[in-house]
């Protein structure tokens, strides 16, 4: 049999049973679907998360001293735990001694942070908002950008007015119609004249920055402070990545000075840096991409046992059709080659179906969810190859079972 005969007559014979081939795609559509979709999103975050997520959080080429680390890697006991928790807070004489440490660093700003239930102008309300006191450098050590209006400036900080830099959510929630420049709204309890509005970022991470209040350091600590003279972090960005080790060793040396630390003890203060957090998505990443063939590979069995099935009863239903081609010359050879060619073209179709499925799903879940999707050529490589291989797989049995029917007994067949 000539080969694009086999397969011509292999698609006629799906063609021919809608229903019955419909329900042998059924395990590896789904199988695909799932594989294609995750594959989509893992990808879409791995992107995310290496290109603008940790930049986003941390800044480019910055590194942050805080009390304790805030993103974790590797497998932490509960000591460990325990010594974070009795680590000191970063006082603001502290910040002078960083300060001092990299006198030549591009920017230095220190901050402190709360969350507030709500923040209201009028009758209008914006839920969950992060507030942040922010020093005057803050905005460029995050490389965050003011749209409209200004940012913070010494002098707010100098003279602790109530002022604010908001988020585009909270502009868009509480200013739908009107410009929120000169207005006031009310975080936490208290008044703050809005100054401008931070560029809107979008995005999973886009909700931390668009939902945030930025006011002076001196006002935070007047107003929404529950500790005096106390920082967050104290974050220091360089001119270029080159310089941010040395940076980080000069500032863990005068850290471990100030507090007296002998060699023998540990630091009792965390450094951060986007690296710090690319690790940790690193470790979630091998997590999924370990498990995910496993999850799949169930999917993909049983899809493969039901097509085996379903090609069996297309061997008993077509027992005459296949005796009579075997006395009209057909040889063992053909009937095998047909038989794992309509399985092989069943889960093709399967496959074919299940990474349409997948990309619309990781579609719809980018659409209606802040988690990004990235079109993934290698997945949708791989999902083919699979597809073959589970059809070669599940039609094994079955067409070596019709290539051997004597063709008298098939002729007898009813």
């Amino acid at each position: 049999m000539r080969f694009w005969e086999g397969i011509h007559l292999s698609l006629k014979q799906v063609w021919a049973q809608k229903l019955k081939s419909f329900f042998a795609l059924l395990g590896i559509i789904i199988g695909i679907t799932f594989l294609i979709a995750v594959i989509t999103i893992v990808e879409g975050m791995n992107r995310y998360v290496r290109e603008d997520f940790a930049a986003s959080i941390f800044g480019v080429n910055t590194f942050t001293v805080v009390r304790r680390p805030t993103v974790e890697t590797g497998r932490i006991d509960e000591e460990q735990r325990r010594r974070w928790r009795r680590n000191p807070e970063i006082r603001m004489q502290e910040v002078e001694v960083v300060r001092a440490a990299v006198p030549e660093a591009r920017h230095l700003a220190y901050y402190a942070q709360t969350g507030v239930s709500s923040v209201r102008y009028g009758q209008l309300e914006r839920r969950n908002v992060r507030v942040v006191g922010g020093s005057p450098d803050y905005e460029a050590v995050q490389g965050w950008t003011v749209e409209e209006g200004r940012g913070l400036t010494p002098i707010d900080d100098r003279q602790a007015l109530s002022v604010a830099v908001i988020g585009a959510q909270i502009a868009e929630r509480l200013f739908p119609t009107t410009s929120p420049l000169g207005k006031r709204i009310r975080a936490g309890g208290h008044g703050f004249q809005v100054v401008g509005v931070l560029e809107e970022q979008g995005g999973l991470v886009g909700t931390i920055r668009d939902a945030s209040v930025l006011i002076p350091f001196e006002t935070f600590q007047r107003t929404l402070s529950r500790r005096r003279l106390e920082v967050d972090g104290i974050t220091v960005k360089v001119n270029r990545a080159d310089e941010l080790d040395p940076a980080m060793a000069e500032v863990i040396g005068a850290m471990r000075t100030e507090r007296r630390l002998r060699p023998s003890e540990p630091n009792n203060f965390g450094i951060e840096t986007s690296s710090g957090l690319l690790q940790a998505w690193e470790t979630i990443n091998r997590v999924l991409v370990t498990a995910l063939p496993g999850l799949v590979g169930i999917s993909l069995v049983v899809g493969g046992i039901v097509i085996m099935n379903i090609m069996l009863l297309s061997v008993t239903d077509r027992t005459r059709e296949i005796g009579l081609r075997k006395s009209l010359g057909a040889r063992r050879r053909d009937i095998l080659f047909q038989f794992l060619t309509e399985a092989s073209m069943l889960s093709i179709a399967g496959a074919a179906l299940g990474i349409g499925a997948g990309f619309g799903l990781a579609i719809l879940i980018e659409s209606v969810s802040p988690l990004p999707a990235a079109v993934s050529v290698p997945a949708m490589i791989i999902s083919l190859i699979l597809g073959l291989g589970v059809g070669v797989a599940s039609g094994l049995y079955p067409a070596y079972r019709a290539a051997g029917l004597d063709p008298i007994e098939a002729l007898r067949f009813e």
